[in-house]
């Protein structure tokens, strides 16, 4: 009798580990592929509705490049794979604007063949490479917002930071700005069309750069599209089964609210250090039978800084 309990209760527990090495991996695959549009793989079935094509398209674009302007930003928007860009001499001064899809990842592919959009991963990359290590300065802002932040047409860049998410002081390396979707962006929308005003869209922003000197935008935009109806290829009928994406976002949030850009990436780094200290001063105690004064200085100390 033991045995057979013994038995089944080895079963059990098999079947449990089995359950837990087969689940659904694609929530962890979506979230890389957020965080990392370049590198992660292609995720399918990630909204309900339709199941499109899903390809990934890369382009670049020049800011900056006019005599005396010091400041300027790039928006784009993924479900429509429209956006803008813009540079002023001055932050305080009006800039306006004009939605167009020329420049932008996958502009000739799509116009030619997708009929409707929704985007799945996307970033900006701001690339201050051109200057040199005593000649970069200013500020970068990133941000992720609805489409209503860019309806008039027109706006200033100081009010652009005022509505970052982040922004930090320019340094010779990249600073990057990821989109996230919002309620909405598991719909389709026509593509090369005026965007909704509750689509999100991702920016990037700078201002206090040296005057005229030019500055490079990397996008990688990750898009699942449905064919037109002209160019011979019958659409699948497929559903898709939805991952539910707002539940990936949520854990993404809960892990690190600052996880969609990289200004705040020299903070993070800093509280690894301080974990790191802690943790050297505290096997230091140990050995010295000081145990419990290492354990106060780090609830008092910096394991309160870190789970602020």
């Amino acid at each position: 009798m033991v045995k057979t309990v013994k038995r089944n209760q080895i079963r059990k527990r098999n079947r449990r580990r089995v359950t837990s090495s087969t689940m659904d991996d694609r929530p962890r695959r979506y979230a890389r592929l957020l965080h990392n549009p370049d590198n992660g793989d292609h995720v399918f079935d990630i909204y309900d509705g339709e199941r499109g094509e899903t390809h990934k398209f890369v382009a670049s674009s020049t800011l900056n490049s006019t005599t005396g302007h010091t400041c300027g930003m790039l928006a784009f928007c993924g479900a429509t794979g429209n956006g803008f860009s813009v540079s002023s001499t001055a932050a305080t001064s009006n800039v306006t604007w004009n939605l167009v899809n020329t420049g932008f990842p996958g502009q000739v592919f799509l116009n030619a063949n997708a009929s409707k959009t929704r985007c799945k991963a996307l970033k900006l990359e701001l690339i201050p490479s051109a200057a040199s290590f005593t000649n970069i300065t200013g500020e970068a802002a990133c941000g992720v917002t609805t489409g209503q932040s860019f309806v008039a047409g027109s706006t200033t860049i100081n009010q652009i930071f005022d509505i970052a998410k982040a922004y930090g002081p320019l340094r010779r390396e990249i600073v990057t700005s990821r989109w996230f979707p919002s309620g909405l962006d598991h719909t389709y929308a026509s593509y090369n069309t005026a965007p909704n005003e509750d689509h999100n869209w991702v920016y990037i922003a700078y201002r206090g750069w040296p005057a005229g000197t030019p500055i490079t935008v990397r996008i990688t935009y990750v898009v699942e599209f449905t064919l037109k109806n002209d160019i011979g290829i019958p659409p699948t009928g497929a559903v898709s089964n939805p991952i539910g994406h707002a539940h990936v976002l949520s854990s993404l949030q809960a892990q690190d609210p600052h996880w969609h850009h990289s200004l705040l990436d020299e903070v993070k780094k800093a509280g690894v250090g301080i974990a790191e200290d802690v943790g050297k001063f505290a096997r230091h105690a140990a050995r010295n039978g000081m145990v419990q004064i290492a354990e106060r200085v780090f609830k008092r100390g910096a394991g309160a800084m870190l789970l602020a």
